[in-house]
């Protein structure tokens, strides 16, 4: 990690005042000596770094948020059904919690930095607030798709203003949330499309400084539209936000070089683990193996929807039998425990793919995912388009997606990838025998977002009801005995807002549906 590491002054505020004196640094980066302005840009690589924990597939993200929780409620991994499956560590909530508004945090310092700059250093200054803007805002919905209404327009001005007294911000409606993220993810594009004459200076900052896409400001607006998609189909079928939502994915859709979207693979917004210094040690995978291989058994409900799935393969371990089987929820728990211990029923991921890959990239917004968004869109006519052609795409995209992980694999050689053709008439012929077009787009993203993107499938899950998936009742839990559709607020948030908090205790529940979800 000491690439990202070697960005950064520690902290915001040592940002703003630290010189440069590493040899290494300075020889890498633009010396900000010669500018009054230079720490705008590190103060961009210091909100992406903020939020590194949940946006690479870090041991934390993983084996406290995903697999402690959120996989468990999408089914994006095999869970056993033993006493208090459902509930959630409120240690593990904070930290997500907490993570985020250190993010915002972060970006506050930045806005308020760029605030006092000069009216002729504003232009060249400002791509570091707006490449920021979209990452905070990437991560904005993701917490506001777990908790709904979260604080945003007060939240993170504690580090600028030093009043403890009055650092406690007021929460924001859901619906207000995601309707600011898509009006101003249209502005976004609308300003980076515009900037095709940045300073050689402010060129060389984002290339140095922007470890995830590399400065790369056409990346940056496919980014920027490709979230806006994904948030307009979040909202777009249910609750008060639909008619807006719809304006914006036909606007998009029909409009395909003013909003240019994550098209291909090699487009993918990701961190790179060689590239960017996102290195996953032995920590991570004793995370996967250890503890009997619980955290890395597959779920019947993804193997059974990859059946005749090329996908399959490079996803999932055989057991000892040489057959793909995932922890079915309507088993007894004596009997998964029991098949849990011999450790060679249950298939467990790829060891070659995911626990053993120290090369696998953390994928932000991938190109299938948009594909599948669109099929949505073009089934349900918010916007005119072949919905079959664009589920063949997502699935196709998909399949190559994740071949193109395991050929990065060290610990065995890399699977074949299968023929494009017959993966294309694979995915048509799911298609053509679908009878709930709806049902098998919502499938196929839900599989795509996998383990990679649980937070996302579990959205997915919520927003649309499928894959239909089964939860027996926990009946030694009063709190959580069935799975959530939305998390508690942590204690850190209770306690220390709770003037603001005691405003929505009355719905701080687990079983308070999301206005989207169906």
């Amino acid at each position: 990690m000491k690439k990202i590491i070697s960005k950064l002054f520690i902290g915001a505020i040592i940002l703003l005042m630290a010189a440069c004196s590493d040899d290494a640094f300075t020889s890498k980066y633009a010396d900000p000596s010669k500018t009054s302005t230079a720490s705008c840009e590190k103060l961009m690589t210091g909100v992406f770094y903020s939020g590194r924990e949940y946006t690479y597939n870090s041991y934390w993200r993983i084996f406290t948020w995903d697999y402690s929780a959120i996989s468990r409620y999408a089914q994006t991994l095999g869970t056993l059904n033993g006493d208090g499956r459902y509930q959630f560590s409120d240690s593990y909530a904070s930290d997500r919690w907490n993570n985020f508004y250190n993010v915002l945090s972060q970006y506050r310092v930045l806005e308020d930095v760029y605030s006092k700059l000069s009216t002729e250093d504003k232009p060249n200054y400002e791509v570091f607030v707006l490449l920021s803007r979209i990452y905070v805002y990437d991560h904005l919905t993701q917490i506001a798709d777990c908790w709904g209404d979260v604080p945003f327009t007060e939240a993170g001005y504690l580090s600028l203003t030093g009043d403890v007294a009055t650092s406690n911000p007021a929460y924001d409606k859901a619906e207000t949330i995601y309707s600011t993220v898509m009006t101003d993810l249209k502005s976004i594009n609308t300003k980076l499309a515009g900037m095709t004459s940045l300073s050689s200076l402010t060129t060389s900052y984002l290339k140095a400084q922007d470890f995830i896409n590399g400065g790369n400001l056409t990346l940056w607006r496919k980014y920027c539209n490709s979230l806006r998609l994904r948030v307009a189909t979040r909202v777009a079928d249910n609750g008060t936000l639909t008619t807006e939502a719809r304006a914006a994915i036909k606007e998009m859709l029909q409009d395909p070089s003013t909003y240019p979207m994550v098209d291909s693979n090699a487009e993918n917004i990701k961190v790179v683990p060689d590239q960017d210094g996102f290195l996953y040690g032995e920590q991570y995978r004793n995370g996967w193996e250890t503890w009997a291989g619980e955290l890395n058994r597959a779920s019947k409900a993804m193997v059974d929807a990859l059946q005749g799935d090329s996908r399959m393969d490079i996803m999932f371990d055989k057991n000892i039998d040489g057959n793909y089987v995932g922890v079915d929820p309507h088993t007894d728990y004596a009997t998964q425990d029991k098949e849990f211990t011999t450790g060679t029923y249950y298939s467990a991921y790829d060891s070659a793919t995911f626990s053993r890959n120290g090369k696998m990239p953390g994928i932000i917004m991938s190109a299938a995912e948009v594909a599948l968004h669109k099929a949505n869109a073009y089934n349900k006519g918010y916007a005119t388009g072949d919905a079959s052609t664009a589920f063949v795409n997502g699935v196709v995209l998909s399949t190559e997606m994740y071949y193109n992980i395991n050929a990065l694999a060290t610990y065995r050689s890399a699977t074949p990838a299968p023929a494009e053709s017959l993966v294309r008439s694979f995915a048509t012929a799911k298609w053509t025998s679908a009878t709930n077009k709806d049902e098998a787009i919502s499938v196929q993203t839900w599989l795509n977002f996998g383990f990679l993107n649980s937070s996302q499938a579990w959205a997915e899950v919520r927003r649309t009801g499928y894959p239909v998936l089964y939860f027996p009742t926990d009946n030694s839990s009063s709190t959580c005995p069935n799975v959530p559709v939305r998390l508690r607020y942590p204690p850190s948030e209770r306690n220390s807002n709770a003037a603001n908090y005691n405003t929505y205790k009355a719905k701080d529940n687990y079983t308070t549906k999301m206005f989207w979800a169906k």
